[in-house]
């Protein structure tokens, strides 16, 4: 039985129904009550309950927001903080954009002491705490759990990727490397963001492959197909040429990440011709990530849950 000592009560000063992390979210802070778009902070907080107050940058995923936009949003921010801020001390949880402009604008709002939790890590933001921005609701049913387990060495693809190729990334030299040496892999090229395959037959692929492509984003290391690849027993294959792999995932983690495609590519094909290591790795990367994502839901919850007056 859940005591009400241990719940924490989610604000959102966004539309969650915008938010792709939102399913994340609540499985890192559960138990938790979700409010929507602030109407009932003031009750919560009457509750005795820690408030967590979630923010968005999702205005500065534009290539040029309206300056008009993000003005109202400093004022509904504003006005937001200090409401919360009148009935006592809260956390926030930032998913930020991917170049972190929107936590320069956001943090020297709140309150001296304030906790922050945020994705998109940067060194200027040394004071907050980060979590990766994980996987999709669907990558988080318990269901799928059992699925995950599949030995690397039985399933049909050696490797896949499938996303939107940037023409400024390094997804499109991936994926051709990789076909023309492994050509027995997956590859889907999506023209747009969430213009791809659908997403049972997404999941279905990577339920069924080896290894996954995890190149980086158009602006960031951090990719929710890196968590979904993780949460559906795949072995992620990463190269990291921003200096950001070790900010994101930490020095722990049991895959090696690489600088160049090339390298990635050997490494994958030694491990192909040698089963029992192959399977053995699988197993390192799944209780690795089970660990991390325990580790991260504790810190988390012990870091808000102490925003309660």
């Amino acid at each position: 039985m859940v005591k009400q000592a241990d719940v924490l009560s989610v604000v959102w000063g966004c539309d969650p129904t915008r938010q792709l992390e939102r399913g994340w979210i609540n499985a890192l802070v559960a138990p938790a009550s979700e409010e929507h778009l602030f109407t009932a902070s003031a009750r919560s907080s009457a509750l005795g309950l820690p408030v967590i107050l979630v923010e968005s940058g999702l205005l500065r995923l534009q290539r040029a927001p309206d300056p008009a936009q993000l003005a109202h949003q400093k004022s509904q921010r504003h006005q937001r903080i200090q409401s919360l801020a009148s009935t006592g001390r809260f956390g926030l949880i930032h998913l930020s954009d991917e170049e972190g402009l929107d936590g320069d604008d956001l943090y020297p709002m709140l309150p001296e002491g304030t906790p922050i939790w945020r994705n998109f890590c940067y060194p200027r933001h040394r004071h907050a705490h980060v979590f990766p921005i994980g996987p999709r609701v669907e990558f988080l049913l318990p269901e799928l759990d059992q699925r995950s387990r599949r030995l690397a060495s039985v399933r049909s693809y050696p490797w896949t990727f499938m996303g939107t190729l940037w023409a400024s990334g390094q997804r499109l030299k991936a994926a051709s490397l990789f076909l023309r040496s492994l050509p027995h892999g997956y590859f889907y090229g999506g023209r747009g963001f969430s213009q791809g395959l659908p997403l049972p037959v997404y999941q279905e692929h990577l339920f069924d492959s080896c290894f996954a492509l995890c190149p980086d984003s158009d602006r960031h290391f951090d990719t929710f197909r890196l968590y979904e690849s993780l949460q559906c027993g795949c072995i992620p294959v990463v190269v990291d040429q921003r200096d950001m792999a070790s900010l994101t995932l930490g020095g722990a983690n049991p895959f090696p990440i690489f600088k160049t495609w090339e390298e990635a590519l050997i490494w994958v094909q030694q491990l192909l011709q040698r089963p029992e290591q192959l399977d053995a790795l699988q197993a390192l990367v799944q209780n690795w990530w089970r660990q991390n994502r325990t580790s991260l839901r504790l810190a988390m919850r012990q870091t808000l849950g102490r925003t309660s007056s």
